[in-house]
């Protein structure tokens, strides 16, 4: 069973999830540097597919148990995702009343949709925290792989990515881009996007064990420049959908492939906590970015001032996450571990 660090996928996925920020943060009126940064979730979700499998796909087809898998994902991802709601439910406290502000609360504590959002807000699924809509195809896409993956032989999976990607390219075409899925009226969205790159990153696992992937290599400097060149691309018009489809669809797969055979030796910390970074910066940004966005109006600045004043508090931000890591999600997932181990003793080598 392949079991190691990637690296360069941990400093990619820090560098998306930061683009992510800056994306949200940057108020209307001022320069977009990340335009196409929703695209980071397309990433997000091929990153988990091929980590997944690395990690999982043996164990689980060695006798891991659906419960125990995804016992293993809830305690990884739902602290952060609780943490997330308070924080939302602080940051909207004036939008909503009180018993709308508890069902907001609770429905996104439980990781229920709703559509009760506010239109000023867009009807988010989660109006307090709007990131957490990826974190529920995340958590469903896992349950799904959980349930299959013993039988999940190379053939299902090509049928599957290859139907997906129909799927994928069909929304991404209606829509004219792929950001879609954080609101209600397109939450549907979200499932061709999770099926498509999630299996897609379980079959770049699959072809880099056999082999096949040995020379897709690059530069690590490059394959940075390319994510972030993705995303910092201007919105092409009548050809943003046609954009969109491809980078999910061909060059994310490549970059993840690419980024799976680099490696790094000076930069490895870096790397690594920016890989740490990546999760809070993006799941704790929902109650705090429309503040963060708002800021600069209420600075009477604009343009180039305003996407400065953005990058640099998305930087504090930055800071903020890795204070919450340390002192909440780390300990909190380190006793919910610990007690599963008092309950199941005999699993706790496992």
């Amino acid at each position: 069973m392949e079991r190691v660090r990637f690296d360069v996928l941990d400093g990619l996925r820090g560098v998306a999830a930061f683009a992510v920020l800056v994306m949200h943060v940057t108020p209307y009126n001022a320069i977009l540097i990340t335009p196409h940064a929703a695209l980071a979730v397309d990433f997000f979700f091929g990153l988990s597919g091929f980590v997944i499998a690395a990690v999982y796909e043996e164990r689980i087809k060695a006798g891991m148990s659906l419960k125990a898998f995804m016992w293993v994902r809830v305690v990884r991802l739902y602290p952060l995702i609780v943490l997330g709601a308070v924080i939302g439910a602080a940051g909207f406290v004036r939008l909503y009343d009180g018993g709308m502000l508890a069902l907001l609360f609770v429905t996104g504590v439980l990781m229920i949709p709703t559509p009760y959002g506010a239109l000023s807000e867009d009807q988010c699924m989660y109006a307090l925290n709007a990131p957490s809509w990826s974190l529920l195809w995340e958590l469903l896409v896992n349950l799904l792989y959980g349930a299959i993956a013993p039988l999940l032989n190379n053939r299902m999976l090509a049928v599957i990515v290859g139907v997906s990607a129909i799927a994928l390219a069909a929304t991404g075409l209606h829509f004219e881009t792929l950001a879609v899925g954080p609101y209600w009226p397109e939450g549907w969205a979200g499932l061709p996007r999770v099926m498509f790159s999630f299996f897609a990153g379980v079959g770049v696992y699959r072809l880099r064990r056999a082999g096949l992937l040995d020379r897709l290599r690059a530069p690590v400097w490059a394959i940075i420049a390319t994510l972030c060149g993705i995303m910092a691309m201007p919105r092409l018009g009548a050809w943003n959908g046609v954009y969109e489809v491809a980078a999910a669809i061909l060059l994310f797969p490549l970059l993840v492939a690419a980024g799976a055979n680099a490696t790094v030796t000076r930069t490895v910390p870096l790397c690594r906590t920016l890989g740490a970074l990546s999760y809070p910066v993006y799941i704790l940004q929902g109650g705090i970015a429309p503040h963060i966005r708002g800021l600069a109006g209420h600075l009477h600045i604009q343009g180039l001032a305003a996407t400065l004043l953005a990058i640099l508090m998305s930087v504090i931000f930055t800071v903020f996450a890795w204070v919450a890591v340390k002192t909440f999600d780390e300990p909190v997932r380190k006793w919910l571990l610990h007690r599963t181990r008092l309950a199941h003793p005999a699993k706790a080598a496992g």
